[in-house]
C-alpha cells in the first residue's frame, strides 16, 4: 500500500491533461495507492484568485478533483508538523537557502513534514526550485535523521503519469 501526498502543483498539472478524467479515475480506483487530504494543500487551492470567470471555474474544478482524489483520506495539521517544517526551514537557511518562510516554501516544507511525521511513502511534486531543490532535500534528510523520521521518496509528475496513463 502506497500512502502519498500530492504537492498542489500536481492537481493543476493533472487538470490540464486531455485525459485527466481517466487518469483521475485510475488514481481513485487503485486500491494500493492512497492520496491524502492535508488542509494546507486544500487551502492553497482555495486561495486561487477568483479574478476572472475562467479562474473561478478552474478553482472549482481543482477543488472538486482534489476532493475526489483524496476520497476522505485525511491527515490533520498539527503543531508537531509545523515545528518540523520550521526545523527544515531553519536548516535550509543555514545551508544557504534563499527563499523566505512566507513564500511557497512554507507550504512545501509543511507537506514534507506531514509526510515524514505520518510515515507516508511518496510525495509527488514538480517543484524543482523549492520543494525538490538540492538545499531543501539536504534539509529534510538531515532533520529527519535527527528527529528519527523516515524521509518520503520524492517523485515527479511524469512518474505519476507513467503509473496511471496507459
Amino acid at each position: 500500500m502506497l500512502r502519498v501526498l500530492f504537492d498542489t502543483n500536481i492537481y493543476g498539472d493533472l487538470l490540464e491533461e486531455p485525459d485527466a478524467e481517466q487518469i483521475e479515475e485510475k488514481i481513485r480506483l487503485e486500491k494500493d495507492f492512497i492520496v491524502y487530504d492535508f488542509p494546507p494543500i486544500r487551502k492553497e487551492i482555495r486561495n486561487i484568485p477568483k479574478v476572472t470567470r475562467a479562474s473561478r471555474k478552474a478553482r472549482i474544478l481543482l477543488l472538486n478533483m482534489y476532493d475526489r482524489v483524496t476520497g476522505g483520506h485525511y491527515l490533520r495539521n498539527s503543531i508537531e508538523i509545523n515545528n518540523l517544517a520550521k526545523k527544515y526551514f531553519d536548516h535550509y537557511r543555514n545551508l544557504g537557502g534563499t527563499y523566505g518562510w512566507d513564500t511557497n516554501i512554507r507550504i512545501d516544507f509543511m507537506i514534507v513534514a506531514c509526510a515524514s511525521f505520518n510515515g507516508l511513502d511518496i510525495v509527488y511534486s514538480n517543484d524543482q526550485r523549492t520543494m525538490l531543490g538540492k538545499t531543501a532535500m539536504k534539509g529534510y534528510h538531515h532533520i529527519n535523521i535527527n528527529e528519527n523520521f523516515r524521509t518520503p521518496s520524492f517523485l515527479h509528475y511524469a512518474d505519476l503519469l507513467k503509473k496511471f496513463r496507459n
